[in-house]
């Protein structure tokens, strides 16, 4: 238990202690003035939005070509009966 009072101790010297009081809101104040803008640049998002239109284009162009030579399931019933003989 003697850790515990060395503590509660430590405790009440902390708290009978003044705060002490100073102002730093100049310093602050000065301190963000005196910093200068980050330049800004949009290079790479226009480089990821580039190339994300390029991808595009091209999974647009395959969805084309794969929409063209894709059969259709009422096709594949009504194409054979222009060759059975009806008499």
């Amino acid at each position: 238990m003697d850790a515990l009072d060395g503590l509660d101790k430590l405790a009440r010297r902390a708290r009978a202690e003044p705060t002490p009081v100073f102002g730093v809101a100049d310093k602050v104040r000065l301190r963000i003035r005196a910093e200068r803008p980050q330049a800004v640049t949009l290079i790479p998002l226009e480089l990821i939005g580039g190339l994300s239109a390029v991808a595009a284009s091209i999974i647009l162009f395959l969805a084309v070509q794969f929409w063209q030579y894709m059969n259709s399931p009422v096709m594949e019933l009504v194409a054979p009966l222009p060759e059975i003989r009806l008499w």
